[in-house]
């Protein structure tokens, strides 16, 4: 017996909801917001693309304010995540994901791992004889992650 096309639909969407709760989940654990993960992870996820994209769709399919979409897509597109587009003779906003969008996000952490090594360097050079291992050890933990990160940016730029 063949299920009813709408249950077939309900039961495959039935991941798309657990991955952008469990994504969303994930935000207060990063330092993000819930609801820009949230909204990150429903853009990569709802089917069809564009039935996701108008604001008002990612409120009702995510049931958050207007407000908290607006907050979050501002900082998403700040963030290089969500390029804002329009359609000719259509007043709603749209949104997608980015190309290259987590390249952004990550390109930032290493910046800013970057100045932390930075800081610590020069909180050493400022101790002299004097720095411990507590200095050395963060700065050494940081060059670490900047090292690895610039690898990883640089292997996922390559052709592929």
């Amino acid at each position: 017996m063949t299920r009813p096309r709408s249950e077939r639909r309900k039961r495959a969407a039935g991941w798309q909801d657990a991955f952008v709760e469990e994504l969303g989940a994930l935000g207060p654990e990063i330092g993000l917001p819930r609801a820009m993960m949230r909204i990150t992870a429903w853009m990569m996820v709802c089917d069809p693309p564009e039935r996701c994209s108008p604001s008002r769709h990612i409120r009702d399919g995510l049931h958050l304010s207007a407000a908290a979409v607006s907050i979050a897509t501002r900082q998403l597109i700040t963030a290089g995540m969500l390029e804002r587009i329009s359609r000719s003779g259509d007043r709603q906003i749209y949104y997608r994901l980015a190309s290259g969008s987590w390249d952004a996000p990550l390109e930032a952490k290493l910046r800013a791992l970057g100045r932390l090594r930075q800081v610590a360097d020069k909180g050493i050079a400022v101790a002299g004889n004097r720095a411990d291992y507590r200095l050395i050890e963060v700065r050494d933990a940081f060059a670490w992650f900047e090292d690895q990160l610039d690898q990883h940016i640089k292997q996922r730029q390559q052709p592929r």
